[in-house]
């Protein structure tokens, strides 16, 4: 089973077609890079998957489980928001600008969640929250808060977050769009780790230099719609459609 379907997706926002049938199948373990100019539909298309944009057509399941309905009564129904809560929490999000807390700790900003959400006793959740900030190479900024932190530092936090939960799926949103150039390589080192270890993961993403070590599929989005998708190796050496060479020229 797919660990992601999205079948003929559409989205508007008033008049902005911004998703134009979309399809597409994400395999347990795979990971796979997003790439497109401003616009395409790139981000549009992660917050469907999480159900942070509910869709006007098609459909988008997590594995096997459809977002934003269930069946009731031999017909699909709109999910109540803890049964959407629920699917959401096996999906963990990375956003451009981390989302933290700043009157909370490194600590509490990764525990509350475990405690709010997967409903776990403090001393499971803090032991869970620790583990994932170990992970990311935080130990010794447990009881700091984030206007203490380099960005790189905050995004790494955010990354622990997700990772905490133990979701079935990543979804990174340009995680390091909003970092200093030199802050780049410490998230993308965590985020390679995670793909070391077989995780399922979307990422969207400028940074062609790590989409080509870790991604086993590369997507090109221009319009709205799926243009091209491949290896790294297909999509970054020998694309075929005009148009993602030239993104491909502006990019890299």
């Amino acid at each position: 089973m797919s660990m992601v379907r999205v079948e003929g997706v559409h989205k508007h926002f008033g008049p902005l077609h911004v998703l134009k049938g979309i399809d597409l199948t994400v395999e347990p373990g795979e990971v796979m890079v997003l790439i497109g100019s401003s616009g395409s539909g790139k981000t549009t298309l992660l917050r469907c998957i999480h159900w942070l944009e509910e869709i006007d057509a098609g459909a988008i399941y997590v594995d096997g489980t459809r977002m934003g309905y269930h069946q009731e009564d031999g017909r699909w129904a709109h999910d109540a928001e803890p049964v959407l809560n629920e699917k959401r929490s096996q999906i963990g999000m990375v956003f451009q600008r981390f989302n933290l807390f700043s009157n909370m700790t490194v600590r509490k900003n990764v525990l509350l969640p475990l405690m709010v959400v997967r409903r776990l006793e403090r001393a499971e959740a803090e032991s869970r929250a620790v583990k994932a900030l170990e992970r990311v190479g935080l130990l010794d900024k447990l009881d700091s808060y984030p206007s203490r932190l380099s960005g790189g530092q905050l995004q790494r936090v955010a990354i622990a977050r997700a990772l905490a939960m133990e979701p079935k799926l990543f979804l990174f949103d340009e995680p390091t769009s909003a970092l200093d150039p030199e802050l780049v390589k410490e998230v993308l080192l965590a985020m390679k780790a995670l793909a070391v270890e077989g995780r399922t993961m979307i990422i969207v993403t400028h940074e062609l230099g790590f989409a080509r070590e870790v991604a086993d599929r590369i997507v090109f989005l221009h319009d709205g719609r799926i243009l091209e998708q491949g290896t790294p190796e297909q999509i970054l050496q020998s694309p075929r459609e005009e148009r993602t060479k030239a993104f491909l020229s502006q990019v890299l």
